[in-house]
């Protein structure tokens, strides 16, 4: 009979349960709302734990977050970055969590949906570049002394 198997090597990346018992797999059903994905073009979904991991390994190093009001964080891909001049732009799509006190991620209510959705749409501005209209997120921070 197969036991459970943990590898603890304090790596975040590679640690946790390597194997379970029998045909018991890790229940993920009913998962909480975790994250809402919004894209410069104004689509959106939400997100549940399993694919908000999955997008932020596949973000790994490259990843940036920028604060959004005062309990959201924006977090994108480096590759989704605009640089034109002094400005930078997200163009593309961003993973938005709220975040608590705690510094935890926090389930997403109804509210806190429609609340990210219209903090992003307000940011969002519009750039031509080639002859080509597209929406972008305008990227704010302080630059260096």
């Amino acid at each position: 009979m197969e036991e459970l198997k943990i590898k603890i090597e304090l790596d975040p990346v590679t640690d946790g349960i390597i194997q379970f018992p029998g045909n018991f797999k890790k229940d993920v059903s009913g998962d909480i709302r975790r994250a809402l994905v919004i894209g410069t073009d104004g689509n959106f979904r939400t997100i549940d734990t399993a694919e908000m991991d999955r997008i932020f390994d596949g973000i790994g190093q490259d990843g940036y977050a920028a604060p959004v009001g005062d309990d959201y964080l924006l977090c994108f891909s480096g590759n989704s970055v605009m640089n034109s001049g002094y400005s930078r732009y997200l163009v593309g799509s961003a993973v938005m969590v709220k975040v608590g006190k705690d510094s935890r991620i926090k389930p997403l209510t109804d509210i806190d949906i429609k609340l990210m959705r219209t903090y992003f749409q307000m940011g969002l501005i519009t750039l031509t570049y080639g002859g080509e209209k597209f929406g972008a997120y305008p990227l704010e921070y302080e630059a260096a002394a």
